[in-house]
């Protein structure tokens, strides 16, 4: 019974060690490739704003 304990907590600590060096890392990343995505869009969306807001020139 002791043994299946300790393969227990074995099993969940090296589990924890894998989430913390695989999935934080990947999430952050991904958080940040989703703001700089989403800033992009904005400026774009601005730009477009000013650009329509300016008179219209034909030459």
């Amino acid at each position: 019974m002791d043994e299946t304990n300790n393969l227990i907590f074995t099993l969940t600590a090296i589990l924890a060690i894998a989430m913390t060096l695989i999935y934080f890392p990947l999430r952050f990343f991904l958080t940040l490739t989703a703001r700089s995505r989403r800033l992009k869009l904005l400026q774009k969306i601005r730009r477009l704003r000013d650009e329509l807001g300016q008179p219209y020139e034909s030459t």
